[in-house]
């Protein structure tokens, strides 16, 4: 069943801001996202800091598949489905590790590290060599390296990955950017927060997408001043004074950004007050990153999303994450935790407590959202609250214009405060997707 054959009670329009409930509960509705939405996207995977040596391999998820991150012998860097080419059986069963090869545990099918099929068992008296081993290699799929981020896609008439982020490519190269400007100047730091919610994946999509309106549901934890900005807040740009506008930033391919533009480039303002060390670094790398990015400092991104499910947050908690669509009702996230790579340990030691702190399933602001989220999920499930629509009207008749800096991107929308916007426009590309 076509999203487009549906009845309208199962359509998105968000054109007029309504966007029903039963995409968040339907399993068919579900099950064709896998393919339409999940399918043709680039996924991010992981970073290349995870790979520091040949042989190094981690597992991650495009969509629902596992798949394997493995740096070969020469350096290059492959994404293999992690299932083996005989009966299907994960052929890695560890998060990551160091390896000369992957071996079926069921039938001892092995595979190198670019997929290649290097052993059969009783290749030559059961098969007698008539096995073609060039023909059931592991399954690869298309790699991009993004200033140190690294995506993948099985979908070989996708775009390539620059063509499908567009004029997001600038964000994404600032997020990989480390505190001082530097180009890929972060690094993983521990393993990979992975848990799960009784919640549809898109809740906390459209959140990170721009969703400045539920700040009511963050009060406790700004008033426990969490950031360590000396200010009662749960972000460390809270203690930047500069006047600013915030800014709603959607793409044609429904990536999204929320952003602070500043009126003017200005002197340091203490962040980590509570760490006179760790304030001392981003002092320092303040003023580098106004030297290399001049006028564009004045832009400080907070967050958003490549659309579909990868999202993050920057200003000060640097953080890479991926919404793993589980069930309608349910999904698992995997969070990346990033630090500046040449920055002192007691910085990096800081940033991870405070992430920690901040975000995953102990994380205080997290808890909130993932509180907002599983109870929206049982809101949207009853055969009566199916019929009616979510409500996505808030600033809907708002001016949506590029912004007099061009560098902003010359196909995004653009808009100032609170707003749906870039839920609207990501609801949009969604709906495009379901109805082609």
């Amino acid at each position: 069943m076509r999203l487009r054959d549906t009845a309208d009670a199962t359509a998105a329009n968000p054109a007029e801001g309504m966007v029903s409930r039963e995409i968040f509960s339907s399993e068919t509705i579900f099950a064709q996202e896998l393919e339409r939405v999940f399918a043709p996207s680039w996924a991010f995977v992981g970073h290349t800091s995870q790979l520091a040596a040949d042989g190094d391999y981690v597992l991650s998820r495009v969509g629902q598949e596992s798949v394997i991150v493995a740096r070969e012998r020469g350096g290059g860097i492959n994404v293999l489905l992690n299932s083996c080419r005989h009966r299907g059986m994960p052929v890695c069963r560890y998060d990551a590790g160091n390896a000369s090869a992957f071996t079926c545990s069921y039938h001892a099918w092995s595979f190198d590290l670019d997929g290649a099929l290097t052993g059969v068992p009783r290749l030559n008296e059961a098969y007698h060599g008539e096995l073609d081993r060039s023909q059931w290699g592991l399954i690869k799929a298309r790699v991009a390296i993004f200033y140190g981020s690294i995506w993948a896609s099985f979908d070989e008439t996708a775009p390539d990955f620059e063509t499908f982020l567009g004029d997001m490519a600038y964000y994404v190269r600032d997020l990989m950017q480390s505190p001082d400007g530097e180009d890929d100047g972060y690094e993983v730091i521990g393993g990979i927060v992975k848990w799960r919610m009784p919640c549809n994946w898109k809740f906390g999509a459209e959140n990170f997408t721009g969703d400045h309106y539920h700040n009511y549901s963050h009060r406790s934890v700004d008033r426990l001043k969490i950031s360590l900005s000396g200010k009662a807040s749960r972000h460390p740009l809270a203690a930047i004074q500069t006047p600013f506008k915030f800014l709603n930033i959607a793409h044609p391919g429904g990536h999204t950004v929320r952003a602070n533009l500043y009126e003017a480039l200005t002197d340091y303002q203490s962040m980590w007050g509570d760490e006179p060390e760790v304030d001392a670094y981003f002092r320092a790398a303040h003023d580098k990153r106004q030297k290399r990015l001049g006028d564009r400092a004045r832009l400080i991104t907070r967050g958003g999303v490549v659309f579909p499910n990868m999202h993050y947050n920057t200003g000060g908690r640097t953080t890479i994450g991926i919404w793993v669509p589980v069930s309608a009702a349910e999904t698992e996230v995997w969070r990346w935790l990033f630090v500046p790579r040449e920055a002192p340990q007691i910085v990096k030691d800081t940033l991870r407590h405070f992430y920690l702190r901040y975000g995953g399933p102990a994380g205080m602001t997290e808890q909130d959202d993932m509180e907002n989220w599983s109870a929206a999920q049982r809101g949207t499930s009853g055969v009566t609250a199916r019929k009616f629509p979510f409500n996505f009207q808030l600033n809907i008749n708002e001016a949506h214009r590029a912004w007099p800096e061009a560098w902003l991107g010359a196909d995004t929308m653009v808009t100032a405060g609170v707003s749906e916007h870039n839920q609207r426009s990501f609801y949009t590309r969604w709906n495009e997707l379901m109805s082609a």
